[in-house]
Formats: C-alpha cells, sequence, structure tokens
C-alpha cells in the first residue's frame, strides 16, 4: 500500500499526473493491456481494488497540484 503524498514524492522528473486503475483484483488490474505504456515509460500506477478507490479517486480528482488520471479513460 501506498499513500498518495508517497507516490507524488517518488514520480519520475518531468511526470504531471497521478495515474491508476481500478479493477476487482490487483492480478486483474496488474494484467490490463493499458498499463503496457506506463510500464515501458517506467511510470508507476495505483492499483484501486476497493469500491472505495474509485470513489474517492472521482471525488478527489486531484492531490498536491497533480491531476489523478485512470489509465482507462482519455
Amino acid at each position: 500500500m501506498i499513500s498518495l503524498k508517497e507516490y507524488v514524492d517518488r514520480m519520475k522528473e518531468g511526470q504531471n499526473d497521478i495515474y491508476h486503475i481500478a479493477g476487482e483484483s490487483i492480478a486483474a488490474v496488474s494484467s490490463s493491456p493499458f498499463l503496457e505504456t506506463l510500464r515501458q515509460k517506467g511510470i508507476e500506477v495505483l492499483y484501486m481494488t476497493d469500491s472505495m478507490d474509485e470513489c474517492s479517486v472521482q471525488q478527489l480528482k486531484e492531490f498536491d497540484g497533480k491531476k489523478l488520471k485512470s489509465t482507462t479513460k482519455e
């Protein structure tokens, strides 16, 4: 588990967004084809596997000046 602050602290230089993906389990989200491009770029993605995670992210939209972006939406 990682906090949003920890994520932001270890973001790659020049990365402006917090990326996340929601799903039923870690196994399901970690095998998503939506992650491939971000993995190639070395960008970390937050896995949201609890139903409250997705609700929270929809309300939060931004943290520490960084927008939260779903890897499955453009």
